[in-house]
């Protein structure tokens, strides 16, 4: 059995993974037997909940107890730091949205698991998302064909979790699924809490909506065919990131690479670069 610990209780996201691995009787091999955090009462409302859990005051203190972990603090910036002992001892890992809000601290994290052999996951959910696969099916049918593309999102600009980032890996990660990875450039503006961003790729441009306090996902794709949209339907999210998790520790094997788990953090601090200068910026490209 893979015992997995839960690095951050404080959300919604914790209670899903618990729930779906040890009380919908879909992973009979896979049991979250231990979680821990900065916050103690979202710890023992947990505990509450699923009194199978092992709390922990600190979370290193799982380290020898756990096969696996998910560390799923709100604030990004904590991630890497949680992150780096488990997959320094060989622990493989998911790493829940933001990846990490620090580019350096991002590519650092990756090359670290992957001079260590160690399978690592994370990011938003959303790219997994059908809705989202279909939208990138279309455009990989004929890249050259695609004129503009579009998408939006929820944002969440004020909050104590790292503001502009709490929420925006969402929608950076469903743009980078659907147009690919290696986009050039932002030009981002914010306005009233909104941010609004023309991403450049070699053929095409992408507008992207980060809204806030709108909670609609939707795609859209122009090409010579037409339009092609979609509303994005992200009620399955937290069961496909348990299936790939699971999958991942049965295998060994990723299904994002360590330079598209990085990605969308670089694309991201471009987007706040952006509109915080009033600058167009390059994206720069991921070398681990």
């Amino acid at each position: 059995m893979f015992k997995i610990g839960i690095i951050g209780t404080e959300n919604l996201h914790a209670r899903q993974f618990t729930g779906i691995f040890s009380g919908s009787g879909e992973y009979a091999d896979f049991k979250v037997t231990h979680a821990g955090g900065m916050y103690t009462e979202a710890n023992e409302k947990l505990k509450n909940e699923f009194d199978f859990i092992k709390i922990v005051e600190n979370p290193l203190d799982m380290l020898g107890e756990v096969d696996a972990v998910m560390v799923t603090c709100r604030d990004g910036k904590y991630h890497a730091q949680f992150a780096k002992s488990f997959i320094e001892a060989g622990v493989p890992a998911f790493i829940d949205k933001p990846f990490t809000t620090d580019s350096e601290e991002a590519v650092a994290l990756a090359r670290l698991a992957k001079d260590k052999g160690v399978p690592i996951m994370g990011g938003s959910a959303l790219k997994s998302c059908y809705d989202v696969l279909m939208l990138a099916n279309e455009v990989a049918k004929n890249p050259a064909e695609v004129k503009v593309g579009a998408l939006l999102a929820p944002l969440s600009m004020e909050n104590e979790y790292g503001g502009f980032y709490f929420y925006s890996s969402h929608l950076a990660e469903m743009t980078l699924r659907i147009f690919g990875y290696d986009p050039i450039e932002v030009t981002a503006q914010e306005c009233n809490n909104h941010v609004s961003v023309l991403t450049r790729y070699e053929n095409y441009m992408v507008t992207n909506r980060f809204i806030d306090g709108c909670y609609k996902y939707w795609g859209q794709i122009v090409n010579k065919n037409g339009i092609y949209q979609r509303d994005i339907d992200i009620s399955l999210i937290f069961k496909h990131e348990c299936a790939e998790f699971a999958e991942m520790l049965k295998t060994g094997k990723m299904k994002y690479s360590y330079e598209q788990l990085v990605a969308p953090v670089h694309y991201l601090n471009a987007v706040h670069k952006s509109y915080t200068t009033g600058k167009t910026v390059k994206v720069e490209p991921v070398k681990i």
